[in-house]
Parts: C-alpha cells; sequence; structure tokens
C-alpha cells in the first residue's frame, strides 16, 4: 500500500513546507460522533500528485500552520464538506478559504441533489469505492488495512473529480454559481462553529407560530441556552434538554419545582436535578427581555393554492437548467416568500428566478 503514515510532528512539519507550494490538496476527515455534541476526530487524510497522507489527529500534534495554509491561497477539494469542517475547525480553530466541494459542484449539473462518494467516482470514473468502513471506530489504534485502504481511496479519487466537474462547470457557465455557493457555505459554518446553529435549532419548532411574543422570546432563551451547554458539555442537545420540553417550558414560563419539571415539562430526574435553577435564570432573563414575533402561521388556503403555482414554476426552471429544484429554493425558502417575511433569492439565484419572484412581488 503506496501511502504515509504520519505521527510525528517532524513528518507532518516535511508535509505542510510540500502543501504550501501546491495549488491544490484534496483533503478528508474521519471522525467518530457517539454521545458527544462535537467530533472527535480520528484520521485526516490528504492527497497530493497522487499520493495519500494520513495524518493521526490523536497523538498531540500542532496543526496550527495546517490551519494557516488552508486559510490562505491552497485551495481544498472536499467531498460533502460540512461535518468535515467542524472536525478542521475544532483542530486548527480556523476554516478553509478556498474549497471546492464536489458534492455541491455535481447538484450546480445534476437533478440528483446530494450523491456519495462512492456514487459520483463510480458515475464519473468507473471506479468502485468499498463503503464498508464508514461507519469504522476512527479512534481505534491500530487502524486496520481496510481503514487505511478505504481512507487511501476517500481522498485520492477526489482530484480526478475535480478534473471532471471543474470542467463541466466551465463548460455550462457556472463556475461563478460554484465559487458563490462555496463562500455562502463557508460564511454560515464560520457563523455557526462560533455562535452555534441557532436558525436551525429554532426552525425545528413547527409550532412556535402558536406562541405568544413573550413565549417566542422564552423558546429563543431556551434554545440559545441549551446550545451553549451542549457545546460546554460536548453533549448531544437532546442530552441537555429535549425539544418537547423546550417548548413545553416556552409556552408555560413556569418552571415549577422539581416534580414539575418531570411531570409537566418532560424531564428526567437527573436533568431536573442538574439544570432546575439554570432554568429558572433563562425563563427569568426571557421575561425581563424583548419580546419576540412568532414565525407567521402556515399558509392558508388561498396561499397554498399559490405556492403551488409558484413552486410549479420554479420546477420548470430546474428542468431547463438540468438541475434540482430544491437546489435553486428549499420548501421552507419559498413558503417565507408568501408568508410575509418576504424571502427573496439572491445571488446567482436571484437572475435565474427573477421573472418568479418579480411576477409575484
Amino acid at each position: 500500500m503506496i501511502l504515509s503514515w504520519i505521527d510525528q510532528q517532524a513528518a507532518l512539519d516535511d508535509l505542510l513546507a510540500i502543501i504550501s507550494e501546491a495549488r491544490a490538496i484534496t483533503l478528508d476527515t474521519e471522525f467518530v460522533r457517539v454521545s458527544t455534541f462535537h467530533p472527535k476526530p480520528g484520521l485526516i487524510q490528504v492527497g497530493l500528485n497522487s499520493k495519500a497522507f494520513l495524518i493521526d489527529p490523536l497523538v498531540g500534534l500542532n496543526f496550527n500552520q495546517l490551519g494557516d495554509l488552508l486559510r490562505g491561497g491552497t485551495k481544498s477539494i472536499l467531498h460533502a464538506a460540512q461535518e468535515d469542517y467542524e472536525v478542521l475547525f475544532r483542530l486548527t480553530g480556523q476554516l478553509p478559504a478556498l474549497v471546492f466541494d464536489t458534492q455541491v459542484a455535481y447538484a450546480l449539473l445534476n437533478v440528483k441533489i446530494s450523491p456519495s462518494l462512492s456514487t459520483l467516482a463510480s458515475e464519473l470514473l468507473g471506479k468502485e469505492i468499498s463503503k464498508q468502513e464508514t461507519r469504522s471506530d476512527w479512534t481505534r489504534r491500530p487502524l486496520s488495512d481496510a481503514q487505511c485502504q478505504y481512507a487511501k481511496d476517500d481522498v485520492l479519487v477526489l482530484e480526478p473529480l475535480y478534473e471532471i466537474l471543474s470542467e463541466q462547470l466551465e463548460q455550462a457557465g457556472r463556475l461563478d454559481w460554484m465559487h458563490e455557493e462555496m463562500e455562502l457555505i463557508r460564511d454560515r459554518n464560520a457563523s455557526i462553529l462560533v455562535d452555534g446553529d441557532l436558525e436551525t435549532q429554532i426552525g425545528k419548532f413547527g409550532n412556535a407560530w402558536r406562541l405568544s411574543p413573550t413565549g417566542m422570546s422564552r423558546l429563543v432563551h431556551l434554545v440559545k441556552w441549551r446550545e451553549k451547554e451542549a457545546r460546554r458539555l460536548d453533549r448531544p442537545r437532546k442530552h441537555i434538554l429535549s425539544d418537547q420540553s423546550v417548548f413545553s417550558l416556552a409556552t408555560s414560563g413556569d418552571v415549577g419545582r422539581h416534580h414539575q419539571l418531570v411531570s409537566q415539562h418532560g424531564l428526567s430526574n437527573k436533568q431536573a436535578d442538574r439544570y432546575g435553577e439554570q432554568l429558572k435564570s433563562v425563563i427569568e432573563h426571557a421575561m425581563s427581555a424583548e419580546t419576540v414575533e412568532p414565525p407567521p402561521p402556515p399558509l392558508s388556503k388561498h396561499l397554498k393554492n399559490e405556492f403551488k403555482e409558484r413552486q410549479t414554476q420554479v420546477e420548470g426552471i430546474a428542468r431547463g437548467l438540468g438541475i434540482a429544484p430544491e437546489m435553486l429554493v428549499k420548501k421552507r425558502q419559498l413558503v417565507a416568500s408568501m408568508d410575509g417575511r418576504e424571502w427573496k433569492p439572491s445571488g446567482w439565484r436571484k437572475v435565474v428566478l427573477e421573472d418568479v419572484f418579480h411576477a409575484c412581488s
């Protein structure tokens, strides 16, 4: 097996010196996330000049220089990089600046929005990649030969995929779309990794429109507290407080005593013991803060008909472009364009969808 295993700082420094001269590298990470909020890094793979380097993040190596290189002018080629961003941020304290995500590139060219790397390799390269090690314990040492082979294949297949997809994007006149998408993704991840994914977490509460402005304020403060606590303790959000308990407390505003937290709001005895006083403080703070307007109610029957018409228009444009409709507009965005929130597309989507949203404005 032709690969380099790196578990010494001197070897990593030598590799980073080579990377500093490279125009682009392929990059992947393996991790474990079981009963934790943050992923536990298990392996970093770098592909360069058709050679795979497997870097061990469990032996105390300093990754600051890697972060500097990725933040600088070195392009990183990854696939489905959402969780890789998180792993790299945890290790280096920085995010890659120039990223080419092969999954995003494919979605800008095809009606299938999110193929796996193995599917992409099979379709575009005729190469089969084993998926047997996907859920391996990457923190176990030593790694098996099968794990190392899997890790090697994942990172080396990215370079030819990049060449094919970047050429297809150029031919389709969509390289600018790709650059814009990657900037949006990076900015979103930068915000999430520092402040938490509050927008998504609050948006999960489909019945939030039923809350009063005071109740909505409680919901927002509870979600923010849970996010902060989950990150601090490195525990899944549901281990801190379930969505059902969050919504119950937001609706009621009455924390009460231990037995109320358990019987009325669905906390476990352990959660009630540990977080009871904190929850009282969060609720009190929310009550003294500015109220928050809840989201609009579900669309009326009339607006649902308009929604279907607009959705049909978007689907027609997507067919003409040969991409998935949800790559143009997600359902929640389409709803938000009609329920009073006045969402509108931006960037390349604004140009593509101008007739639809201009006609409906």
